[in-house]
Order: C-alpha cells, then sequence, then structure tokens
C-alpha cells in the first residue's frame, strides 16, 4: 500500500524553519566573527566549530522531516527521532492546530490558527508530531489522502 500522495507537503513548515536557522546559524556566526576583527585562521579552532555544529546538524536534519507510507506502516520523520506506526493499529489520522516549539506549545495563537500538524489515534492514545507542521491548504489536500491511504477516518481535532 505505497501512496503516490505528494507528502513534501507535511512538514514544510518544519523544514524551512530548519532551514533557514540552520543556513542562518552557520553563516552568520563566521561572519560577525570576521567583522568583528577575528582571523580567518581562528574560524577553525574547536571553539568556533562547537558554536557552528547546531547550525549544521539543523540544517542537515531539516530536508528528512516528512511522512511516508510504505507498505503497511506510516512512517514519521521527527527532529529528534523516525516514528514507525503500522496502518492496522492507527483509527483515526487526526487534523490539529500546531502546537511547538515555534509558538511555545500554545494553540490559540495566531501561528496555531494557520498552521495544522498531524496527529495519530491509535487504541486508546493520540499522538501528535509537531515536525509535520503544514499550512492549512496542505492540510485539506494531503491529510485526506494520508487518512484514505492507511484506511481510516479523518478527524479535525480544532
Amino acid at each position: 500500500m505505497t501512496t503516490a500522495v505528494p507528502l513534501r507537503a507535511v512538514g514544510r513548515v518544519s523544514r524551512v524553519t530548519g532551514l533557514v536557522i540552520g543556513i542562518g546559524w552557520t553563516l552568520l556566526l563566521p561572519l560577525g566573527a570576521i567583522g568583528a576583527g577575528a582571523e580567518p585562521v581562528e574560524l577553525v579552532q574547536c571553539s568556533t566549530v562547537a558554536w557552528l555544529l547546531p547550525g549544521v546538524l539543523l540544517a542537515a536534519r531539516a530536508p528528512l522531516i516528512g511522512v511516508s507510507i510504505d507498505g503497511s506502516t506510516l512512517k514519521v520523520v521527527s527532529w529528534w527521532r523516525t516514528y514507525q506506526i503500522e496502518c492496522d493499529l492507527i483509527e483515526e489520522i487526526l487534523v490539529c492546530y500546531y502546537s511547538g516549539y515555534l509558538n511555545n506549545w500554545a494553540d490559540e495563537d495566531i501561528l496555531g490558527r494557520h498552521v495544522k500538524m498531524l496527529g495519530v489515534e491509535s487504541g486508546d492514545r493520540e499522538r501528535y508530531f509537531p515536525a509535520t507542521a503544514m499550512t492549512n491548504a496542505a492540510a485539506k489536500t494531503v491529510l485526506p489522502e494520508i487518512a484514505r491511504a492507511v484506511g481510516v477516518p479523518l478527524s479535525h481535532e480544532n
């Protein structure tokens, strides 16, 4: 049950945010150091490389974030880990307001109203994936296709 759904829309907000922050961090730190009078050779010291590492890791992980359906498994790639959920165990796909790091886990702000995220109900447990942040338009297009591919109903939480 592999789907041809354009799943790249899922997590687009997270990917763009991660790339912008990661690349900005990686580029602005050395430029700021040089602008403050540091010699270029000083930029390869351990402390400088340690400051650059978070930006590089963020920019490297951002393009991997998203959702795919491989066989009978729904795979959600997040910032810190990859979740694999058997489609047979999924009872419902949930559409939720975004609530995560970008808006300090609030769901009543402007970002929460204009950005959605994927949730999954399986058994008596609901799981939400903030890394799947997407625009309202993407949520209206892609999430019904994911629910159809998994064979479960789609529910709008908020």
